[in-house]
């Protein structure tokens, strides 16, 4: 049955708007306990990665950023085909793991180059602009929180050289950006994965993270209840 805040949204839309934006509510998989981290959340701070093992609810997202999300997996789509015509799809979204600590994913893809053979790892990424070519911190790209997940993936699959590949949703234009792994990234993500198992293995909750930003995190509401409850 559709929640009321749901049924508050679709009040003043057209029907068909209403029908996509809860086609696309319907989409979202049920939270749930994990045993392994993934590479996709690697950018969250300590204490939103344990509510995500955990399988806490996440902050209610926006329709137009259900939408946002939808048309970045078409934008990937588009990409992959263009790649397996091209002939240079090694292959694409495949499982691997890690042990210790436990992590599991699956890869965006891996390329080969027409010149030499050599295969590179490949992540895909939409953005829009103004955001294009800088992140929302206005930084240069490749933002952080993608040269995590690549590195993990990196890790989990021996590829040493790869690229991250945006494409802009606005204009379609692209802009790749070669990488090479780095150990010091890898080193301070896993160092993060293992404190937060830690704390599950303990059942202690992760200590709140002050210096962390969390304008975008998606377990905020949660974590500042715990915060002031715990405060109190």
């Amino acid at each position: 049955m559709p929640r009321l805040n749901d049924l508050l949204k679709d009040r003043d839309k057209h029907w068909l708007e209403g029908v996509f934006d809860q086609y696309e509510r319907n989409q979202q998989r049920e939270p749930y306990v994990r045993t392994h981290f993934s590479p996709s959340q690697a950018h969250l701070c300590p204490r939103a990665l344990y509510y995500y093992m955990l399988g806490y609810e996440v902050d209610p997202i926006s329709d137009n950023s259900l939408r946002r999300m939808a048309v970045g997996t078409t934008f990937h789509e588009f990409i992959e085909k263009r790649l397996t015509d091209a002939g240079v799809l090694v292959s694409a979204e495949q499982e691997i793991t890690y042990d210790d600590p436990p992590i599991r994913g699956f890869y965006d893809a891996i390329i080969k180059r027409p010149s030499d053979d050599k295969e590179f790892l490949l992540e895909l990424k939409s953005m829009a602009a103004p955001k294009f070519k800088k992140d929302y911190q206005g930084e240069d790209l490749p933002r952080q929180d993608h040269l995590m997940q690549w590195n993990l993936y990196s890790l989990m699959t021996g590829i040493n050289d790869g690229m991250i590949f945006y494409i802009n949703k606005n204009t379609q234009d692209y802009y790749i950006k070669e990488i090479t792994r780095n150990d010091d990234i890898i080193e301070q993500v896993l160092n993060k994965f293992k404190l937060v198992q830690e704390h599950l293995a303990n059942e202690e909750i992760v200590p709140y993270q002050p210096d962390w930003k969390h304008d975008w995190c998606n377990y905020r509401a949660t974590c500042e209840k715990d915060y002031y409850g715990y405060s109190k």
